[in-house]
């Protein structure tokens, strides 16, 4: 099982000739983790949104488990085609946070520092357009499942909130728009019908349209602690023969304003996340590429990771390729993403930090990796992934180390760790697990270490050195895979979006 996630792509891989990273520095001495596995709700899988902050830093974890029951709606099935309900974890307890009055199947996003959880629910009405469930944009706090509704359409999303109860996200109204049905991976996978999509702020009344940059559509994507938002908005209605869209830019919302935070050069730019310092990270064509970003498959020639910091627009350029892509920044400015090589025949995991870009490398016998989140110290997770595309292990990067996750697994767990999602300040480490029968379940590691005293089941001696090497890889993949189909894996294995239920085409 993929989950989804709110971002992104890597890159075209040629696999002629492979270029691989410089060599990684092997950890010598490691603590141990205790591994929790979440389990279901009775169905076959759980996980979480892998862009987001999913886990704070009290610990407490949200996500989706499905449900033994079959989901109503099927072939428009809200995840796995099982009922599917949010959850929050904490303290050892597994808590189904349900779905509005009516729903079905919901979904968690975020959670900020006070426990406050936000997603999207199925709310039992059909879209008269699409004829699909209509969902829209959900609290969970306090006991109670909070309706935020929408701008007059059919659909919206919570996509973020912060610790001052602020929620951001993206809603549609009932204006018609002529650029939403084709503007599904341009926003994030979030246009559905014809349309507008709005960017909204919600503080406990309704939801506010922070409006657009001068076109008709935008979506915001992230609120930081000062109230900043940040997200994605056409400027102006003006089709450019690159994209056959209206030109895309990233925004900064404050004060009742918002700030076009301008491209590399193209027409397509995104923003993606916006630290507490009110740095920001996203995507940017650049003008020799002027279409690069436009799609999802936002691996090719001329798309590059950009810094916004204090009116600056700075391009973090590549391992000497031309793609790179930015997944996380701490609010120390660090910032975890994958990028090409100077041959374009591979794709590493990167920290950039100060202007330097460093490639973070692989386990031994891998070609490619990835980093989807750096915390306050600097701990990063990734993946580290096989010569051909087949298998991924969840890796660790620390002190100029690369740790191989799976070597903490219990014996007998039957469990492969593939995919992690976060971690947080405090080291935790949120991952998805896959079972040996194809199923894949969230997953928490907690350290054993001086910062998690008395943690029952914690092994608190050291590791032996020699059990820090790479775990066997298991194939992910069912069947050999010919070079055209390697390059179609590949941006599979790396995608990085938010989850999005399955929809239909517009009705006749």
């Amino acid at each position: 099982m993929k989950s989804g996630r709110l971002m992104w792509f890597m890159a075209t891989i040629l696999f002629a000739t492979l270029t691989v990273g410089p060599p990684v520095v092997q950890a010598q001495r490691h603590h141990h983790y205790k591994l929790i596995d979440l389990g279901t709700f009775g169905g076959p899988n759980s996980g979480n949104n892998g862009s987001s902050v999913i886990m704070n830093n009290a610990g407490t974890l949200v996500g989706f488990a499905d449900t033994l029951t079959p989901d109503p709606y099927a072939p428009n099935c809200f995840f796995d085609c099982f009922v599917s309900h949010a959850f929050e974890w904490r303290t050892g307890f597994l808590t189904d946070l349900g779905p509005l009055p009516g729903g079905s199947s919901s979904y968690t996003n975020a959670i900020n520092s006070y426990d406050q959880i936000i997603g999207f629910s199925q709310n039992g009405l059909i879209d008269p357009v699409l004829g699909i469930p209509e969902f829209a944009a959900t609290i969970w706090q306090g006991g109670r499942v909070i309706d935020l509704g929408t701008l007059g359409g059919g659909f919206s999303i919570a996509t973020a909130n912060n610790d001052l109860q602020q929620v951001v996200g993206c809603a549609l109204n009932d204006v018609p728009d002529p650029f939403t049905p084709i503007t599904m991976d341009a926003f994030y996978g979030l246009g559905f019908e014809p349309r507008q999509l709005r960017a909204f702020r919600w503080q406990g009344k309704r939801l506010q349209d922070l409006g657009t940059l001068g076109g008709l559509d935008a979506c915001a994507v992230w609120i930081n602690n000062l109230g900043q938002i940040t997200g994605t908005s056409f400027t102006n209605s003006i089709v450019n023969p690159a994209t056959g869209l209206p030109t895309l830019d990233p925004f900064l919302w404050e004060n009742g304003r918002m700030l076009d935070l301008g491209t590399l050069g193209g027409t397509v730019g995104r923003a993606l996340m916006i630290n507490n310092l009110g740095q920001v990270i996203g995507q940017s064509s650049l003008a020799e590429a002027p279409g690069a970003c436009i799609t999802g498959d936002s691996l090719t020639s001329g798309c590059h990771a950009f810094l916004w910091d204090r009116g600056i627009l700075k391009d973090l350029g590549t391992l000497g390729g031309d793609f790179s892509i930015p997944n996380w920044i701490n609010d120390a400015g660090e910032i975890a993403g994958v990028a090409s090589n100077q041959n374009e025949q591979a794709v590493f995991a990167f920290v950039w930090n100060k202007g330097v870009m460093t490639n973070l490398g692989t386990l031994d016998g891998d070609c490619f990796s990835q980093a989807f989140a750096i915390n306050a110290a600097g701990q990063v997770v990734g993946q580290s992934i096989s010569c051909d595309g087949s298998t991924a292990r969840a890796v660790l990067w620390e002190a100029g180390q690369i740790i191989d996750l799976n070597v903490f697994l219990p014996p007998g767990s039957g469990l492969q760790l593939s995919d992690p999602k976060i971690i947080n300040d405090a080291g935790n480490i949120v991952l998805e697990g896959l079972l040996s029968n194809g199923e894949a379940h969230s997953i928490v590691l907690i350290p054993c270490d001086e910062n998690h005293p008395n943690v029952e089941g914690c092994d608190y001696d050291p590791v032996d050195p020699a059990n820090l090497k790479n775990t066997p890889a298991t194939t992910l993949l069912q069947h050999p895979l010919t070079p055209r189909e390697n390059v179609a894996a590949w941006r599979a294995r790396l995608a990085r979006k938010y989850y999005i239920p399955v929809t239909a085409s517009p009705k006749n």
